[in-house]
């Protein structure tokens, strides 16, 4: 194999040499070996070849130590755009004009320059990668919804207008075009194409516990609010069965159809459990040890698809709760003889902190996280459909846990506190997401929160592929 020598800058090593793993290590598959230097730009050689040469503009990590997470090494507003087709039309792209988040104008007056054995791009690709993986805005601008999310809509994609393209995606393969120009011999990592249904499991009961009073109110919101008949009368049903049959007959034990639907498509499901409760008001009242819920993660595992963890409400900046809650779901997994080689998951609500919540699930022993995906809109909330190992920005380490980043939860698009979509805009959306993730040969992970939506003719309301 064919090593590369990457040259950088002293400035902030732990960051360049976590972004480089990503880039070349993790995503393409390259051996390479990083030198430093005293110039402000990255150098790229290949071993023995000493006439080709890829030198990369160098912005974020040339940030005053001062500014470094504050307002000033953020962005500048609106970004530069580089119209990549004229330059490098061999690179795959959503959209050929591309924003620039880091980088300058080199020395041509424009973002591209190649003569001889030398290809020269202003785009700072490191940088802009390092930015939008590591959710760096996040640490730095303090906007929040009513449960302390950051918004989408406070994000620079979201403002720029690139939320719904992989633009991490889009930057790997402007410095894959560019290394092609210059040593056409090398191999990437080969890729495919996934889904990934995954499914909370916050209200696993829709009826069961509830006195015959509550059941009523519920039957008069459906027939009121929610304006469907169909749905009161299986409410109704739902209620009587489950006190004369058992819980399996509760309206919202979907279980057994999402997983018929995953298996018709050759998918596995992953559904993520709570294991502790810290706000009544935001959560089910469900007990794993509980008989029936053991004999669902037995069936789950049985049937060959995935348990994950799904942290209870107000544990997302607490690592204490979060090691608790997952040790308590290891200890009732161990107890039903179920066994998984890797454990991952999705904070309740996506509650994240890019200042602690990764480091929490790292402290627990979890392989992935799956929350970086935003509540308020679907998208490329880190700028990537790849699943990638994680950088924690405060103790400036690569942590071993890795980010399956959420690319769209089916409460955005359906819920009325959302975008609130009918049936044909949502399915745009979700056509134009996927499109993203086939073009880069990535992962469109999709979040049904079935257990507390129904149609109005009381079908399980969710999105299968």
């Amino acid at each position: 194999m064919s090593r590369l020598i990457v040259s950088v800058p002293e400035t902030y090593l732990p960051e360049r040499n976590y972004i480089l793993n990503v880039f070349l290590g993790d995503f393409l598959g390259l051996d390479y070996a990083v030198t430093t230097h005293r110039k402000p730009e990255v150098v790229i050689k290949m071993v023995n070849i000493n006439d080709r040469i890829l030198i990369l503009e160098d912005t974020l990590f040339q940030t005053p130590a001062e500014q470094w997470l504050n307002s000033k090494s953020l962005p500048k507003s609106p970004p530069l755009r580089w119209n990549v087709i004229d330059d490098l039309p061999e690179a795959i792209f959503c959209d050929p004009e591309l924003p620039v988040l880091y980088g300058r104008q080199i020395a041509n007056g424009k973002l591209f320059h190649q003569q001889d054995g030398l290809v020269h791009l202003g785009l700072d690709i490191l940088g802009s990668s390092f930015f939008m993986l590591t959710r760096y805005e996040e640490v730095v601008l303090r906007e929040r919804d009513q449960h302390e999310r950051f918004p989408a809509r406070s994000s620079i994609a979201y403002k720029e207008g690139f939320l719904e393209r992989p633009v991490v995606n889009e930057y790997l393969e402007v410095l894959w075009a560019a290394m092609q120009r210059l040593w056409p011999g090398l191999q990437r990592k080969p890729r495919q194409f996934k889904v990934f249904p995954t499914h909370d499991v916050d209200n696993p009961f829709a009826v069961n516990g509830l006195p015959v009073t509550r059941a009523a109110r519920s039957c008069l919101g459906d027939l009121l609010k929610r304006k469907s008949l169909a749905l009161a009368v299986k409410r109704c049903q739902s209620w009587l069965n489950t006190k004369k049959y058992g819980l399996d007959y509760d309206l919202y034990n979907t279980f057994d159809y999402l997983m018929d639907k995953s298996e018709e498509k050759g998918l596995k499901s992953a559904f993520y459990f709570m294991a502790g409760c810290t706000n009544k008001k935001y959560e089910g009242s469900y007990a794993l040890h509980d008989p029936w819920m053991r004999r669902l993660l037995r069936k789950i595992h049985q049937r060959g698809h995935e348990i994950g963890f799904h942290p209870s409400y107000e544990t997302y900046q607490d690592p204490q709760k979060t090691v608790e809650e997952f040790q308590y779901l290891q200890k009732i997994c161990r107890e039903e003889n179920i066994q998984q080689e890797r454990w991952g998951g999705r904070q309740h609500y996506l509650r994240w902190d890019a200042s602690t919540t990764w480091r929490n699930w790292e402290a627990a022993g979890l392989y992935y996280d799956s929350t970086v995906g935003y509540a308020d809109h679907p998208g490329f909330r880190c700028g990537t459909c790849y699943e990638f190992p994680v950088f924690d920005l405060q103790t400036r380490k690569k942590l071993n846990l890795r980010e399956r980043p959420l690319i769209v939860m089916e409460g955005t698009l359906l819920g009325e506190n959302y975008l609130g979509l009918d049936h044909d805009h949502v399915w745009e959306h979700i056509n134009r997401l996927i499109d993203a993730c086939w073009l880069f040969q990535g992962d469109f992970i999709l979040l049904g929160s079935f257990s507390n939506k129904m149609t109005k003719t009381g079908q399980p309301q969710v999105l299968m592929l």
